[in-house]
C-alpha cells in the first residue's frame, strides 16, 4: 500500500481531505500533519479581531475532517524533509516515510528579524497562535488603556490596525509602524491615498519609519525615536520555513 503525506493543513489540503471522504484513493494510506487541531482561515481573522466574527466562524476542526475521509491526523510540527530517504522529520524525532509528499503548510514570519520580537512581540502568524494570544490582549484591555503598535503596512497588516481600533476604541492608541515606506507601497497611487485617509479617519498613527528593537516597553525606531508600546504586533513580510529552506 502507498503511503500519501498531507503536510500542512492549508487550503489545498482541506480541499483534498473533503473530496476523499466520497472519492476514496484505492490501495493508498493518508496521513494528515498539522501543528494544530483546527485550520484557522486567515482571511478572516482581521474579521474576528473587530469583533465580526467569533472563532468558531474562522476555525475547522481538522480531526473530525480528517476521520471523514479516513486519514490519519498528527498533530505535530515537521522540522525535516529527506526527499532521498522520502522521510519527514518531525518534532518529536518521528521520520515518517512517504511514497508521495504534498507540502501546504503555508508562510511564516522571521521570529528574529526585528531583534527583541521573539521575546516581546505576537506575531501574526501562524493565525492558530496569534487569535489564541490576540484574546488575552482583548481581556488586557478591559482592565487599562494601550498603546498598541503593528509593525508591517501590508495589506494584512493595515487590516489589522483598523480591526484593532474598532474593537478596541479609545481603550487603545494604534500606531502603524511601515518600515519606511507608505502603507500599501505595492498598491497603486490611489489605493495608497484611500488607506491614509482611512487611517487618519480612525486616528490611527503613521510612522513611515522602521522597526530596528522591540522590548518590553517600547520600539526603537530607525530614526533613534522611540514608541511607547504595551502591545507590538508583528505583520511583516512571510516566506518558506527555515527547516523547508534548509532541507
Amino acid at each position: 500500500m502507498k503511503h500519501l503525506v498531507l503536510l500542512g493543513a492549508g487550503h489545498a489540503h482541506l480541499h483534498v481531505l473533503h473530496d476523499m471522504a466520497t472519492l476514496a484513493l484505492p490501495a493508498t494510506r493518508v496521513t494528515l500533519v498539522a501543528p494544530a487541531t483546527q485550520f484557522i482561515y486567515s482571511a478572516m481573522v482581521p474579521g474576528l479581531v473587530a469583533g465580526h466574527y467569533e472563532l468558531h466562524d474562522c476555525a475547522i476542526a481538522l480531526a473530525p475532517l480528517a476521520a471523514k475521509s479516513k486519514t490519519i491526523f498528527i498533530d505535530s510540527a515537521a522540522t525535516a524533509i529527506d526527499a532521498a530517504a522520502r522521510t519527514v522529520t518531525l518534532a518529536d524525532g518521528q521520520a515518517l516515510h512517504y511514497d508521495a509528499l504534498s507540502i501546504d503548510t503555508g508562510p511564516v514570519i522571521d521570529r528574529d528579524a526585528i531583534a527583541g520580537a521573539r521575546e516581546h512581540a505576537l506575531f501574526v502568524r501562524p493565525m492558530e497562535v496569534f487569535v489564541r494570544l490576540w484574546s488575552r490582549l482583548l481581556d488586557l484591555a478591559q482592565t487599562r488603556s494601550l498603546s498598541v503598535a503593528v509593525v508591517g503596512a501590508g495589506a494584512g497588516g493595515v487590516e489589522i490596525a483598523m480591526a484593532l481600533q474598532h474593537r478596541l476604541g479609545d481603550r487603545a492608541r494604534v500606531s502603524l509602524v511601515t518600515g519606511g515606506p507608505p502603507p500599501l507601497a505595492s498598491h497603486p497611487p490611489s489605493a495608497q491615498m484611500r488607506v491614509m485617509r482611512a487611517l487618519k479617519r480612525r486616528g490611527i498613527t503613521v510612522l513611515q519609519d522602521s522597526c530596528m528593537e522591540i522590548n518590553a516597553t517600547q520600539l526603537r525606531l530607525g530614526s533613534g525615536a522611540r514608541l511607547a508600546c504595551d502591545a507590538p504586533i508583528v505583520a511583516i513580510g512571510a516566506g518558506a520555513p527555515t527547516w523547508l529552506r534548509d532541507s
